[in-house]
């Protein structure tokens, strides 16, 4: 399905590479709290942008499906595991789909990358009407496995489908019942471990009616074949009881790429505790760490809360090669006012912030994470992620679409066998605006040396072809080689709802990409500022900040991408330099500068009138 907007060719633009030296917005204010609701869908068409950050590269995109349903997860959860790349270079990725009108109904789709291609998306798997929400995984030696749910008050099973080649043939299909009684299970997550990818662990949440003393229930389940039977069924592990919550959420559940014997998955990460609970005998017996401790019990809620620092729900977790928990969890303020009639109030659009810990770090607190401050998690080597841009001015509507979740959320992490860890997550954009609404973007961060330095946030959609993009929902491939491979939605209307038609993207890179990233600001660096004036009639003028000589051309794009005028300036100076961009002869509307310096780009929109 193409993109029934205008396609933007990715040229001379693409992912900046933020320096290490941080702008953090802590003047943010604590804006209006919201409760969790529907959110409406925004109106407008102005875009306007701001400064940008330079050090730019290419990244180019690959449309692998659509859909019309465009909330890939639940508002404030975690999304499953949705695409893994093979040992052998091929992959596998899934989606949740809805077509025009609902036909074909809500289900899973598919895609497979050949090595070569992309075979084409299959929209609903399954014979069964309005399931969805899949977790994808090996399966086997040569196979793969997903598994999706079909709800049905107080019967809704989960279902899985497999086949023993990946990519061709039939699908077998398994059904996990819920248990006895009036039950659903839903908004499960899946992963396989063993040498041959053989057993399958699953989470998954009762609906419905109460189950064991909560409202609901997170159970976990083993099946040593591919769910058609299960060792380990409904089990409440120790830590997830009643004698520890009143109840569970849905999707605050987050499972790592197994290592060896080793599974460990997130839990929370909210107003609550953030925990990791950990398997080192595949699922036989579980330890619980606590990463975040939260200052209030869930059995034991005051009536009155002070506003503290938590998590905003969504958690990503990798294993290292020796075992070791990796985590990082969106950032999030919240209170509790039972006078006002609750549930918990939050800010997600006042909130930023990405945190990492691992298992050589101290337990994090609201202390370290703050409601005024990132400076603490900075220092204890936790801030991974933040907004980037220009955020100097940034005022943020209190009605701003927040998805359930903070400025910096959703995250997924990747790791290759050297325990270097890639991160990825959706953000907002300070330079995408679309009146009154400001866009997200998917943003990446990586660390060479197990966690300890982190080299800087790339902005992964950034340039022409992403300036009137939502980009959010990302997945990464767990297992990284020499290439990360991740999958995000874009649809051109901030927020969920809108009804219009999304587009599901595969995008990879090589993990030299985040070499350099640190030197952006090295003698090689520059900056460029916007050109005034903007809208321009006859000229205009742009500065470059230089820190060495360097030779310079300025080019004119087009939305197509299209170069219509290149200006070679030669060699100048280091300092600031003023140049004067003619624009007579272009006819009125959207264009783009783009400066080069030494081969380094940085693109800026300008208007001509």
């Amino acid at each position: 399905m193409k993109k029934q907007i205008l396609i933007f060719v990715l040229l001379l633009i693409g992912a900046s590479g933020y320096a290490q030296n941080r702008y953090f917005t802590d003047h943010l204010p604590l804006t209006h709290p919201m409760v969790y609701e529907p959110m409406t869908t925004p109106d407008g068409v102005l875009l306007n942008s701001g400064p940008r950050v330079i050090g730019q590269k290419m990244l180019d995109p690959t449309l692998i499906g659509n859909t019309w349903y465009d909330t890939q997860t639940y508002n404030h959860g975690n999304m499953m595991n949705r695409i893994y790349q093979h040992a052998d270079g091929t992959i596998g990725a899934t989606w949740m789909l809805m077509g025009a009108s609902g036909d074909p109904d809500r289900g899973t789709a598919y895609n497979y990358y050949d090595g070569t291609t992309w075979t084409g998306a299959l929209p609903h798997l399954g014979n069964d009407p309005n399931n969805g929400f899949p977790s994808y995984a090996p399966w086997g030696p040569t196979g793969e496995i997903i598994a999706h749910y079909q709800y049905i008050a107080g019967e809704g099973p989960i279902k899985i489908l497999r086949r023993e080649i990946k990519g061709q043939g039939d699908w077998a299909e398994s059904v996990l019942e819920p248990p006895e009684g009036f039950y659903s299970i839903v908004w499960h997550s899946m992963i396989t471990s063993g040498e041959n990818h053989e057993y399958l662990h699953l989470l998954a949440l009762t609906y419905d009616d109460p189950y064991e003393g909560l409202d609901y229930a997170v159970l976990y389940y083993r099946s040593p074949d591919g769910g058609v039977t299960w060792d380990i069924e409904a089990e409440i592990i120790d830590g997830l009881s009643s004698s520890d919550w009143l109840t569970l959420s849905s999707l605050g559940y987050s499972w790592a790429q197994p290592v060896g014997n080793t599974i460990a998955f997130t839990y929370g990460f909210d107003y609550f505790n953030g925990l990791v609970f950990k398997s080192t005998d595949n699922g036989d017996t579980w330890e619980k760490i606590v990463v975040y401790e939260s200052p209030f019990s869930p059995l034991t809620i005051p009536d009155l809360t002070p506003v503290y620092g938590g998590g905003d729900g969504t958690s990503a977790i990798a294993l290292d090669s020796q075992g070791g928990v990796h985590v990082v969890f969106g950032r999030m303020l919240w209170f509790y006012d039972l006078a006002a009639g609750g549930p918990w109030y939050y800010y997600p659009t006042s909130t930023e912030g990405m945190i990492y810990w691992n298992e050589t770090m101290p337990m994090l607190d609201s202390t370290t994470i703050s409601t005024y401050t990132l400076e603490f998690l900075e220092a204890g080597g936790n801030l991974v992620g933040w907004l980037v841009g220009d955020t100097a001015a940034l005022e943020i509507p209190t009605d701003q679409p927040n998805y359930g979740v903070g400025l910096t959320s959703m995250p997924q992490l990747g790791i290759d066998a050297e325990d270097n860890l890639f991160l990825v997550y959706a953000a907002l954009a300070p330079d995408y605006f679309q009146n009154p609404y400001y866009f997200r973007h998917i943003y990446s961060n990586a660390s060479f040396d197990g966690g300890t330095t982190w080299n800087g946030i790339n902005d992964m959609t950034d340039g022409i072809v992403f300036w009137y993009s939502e980009c959010v929902f990302p997945g990464v491939s767990p297992i990284v080689d020499d290439q990360v491979h991740i999958i995000f939605q874009e649809d051109f209307t901030p927020g969920t709802g809108s009804g219009e038609e999304c587009f599901i993207n595969h995008m990879n890179f090589s993990k030299e990409f985040f070499v350099g990233i640190r030197d952006a600001n090295t003698p090689s660096g520059f900056t460029v500022t916007q050109n005034y004036p903007n809208p321009a009639s006859h000229s205009t003028r742009v500065e470059i900040r230089m820190e060495k000589p360097a030779n310079v051309s300025v080019s004119i794009l087009n939305l197509l991408g299209n170069t219509l005028r290149r200006i070679d300036l030669g060699k100048m100076n280091s300092g600031t330099n003023l140049i004067t961009i003619d624009v007579s002869g272009l006819s009125a509307g959207m264009y783009a500068y783009c400066v080069e310096v030494d081969g380094r780009r940085a693109t800026r929109k300008m208007m001509v009138q």
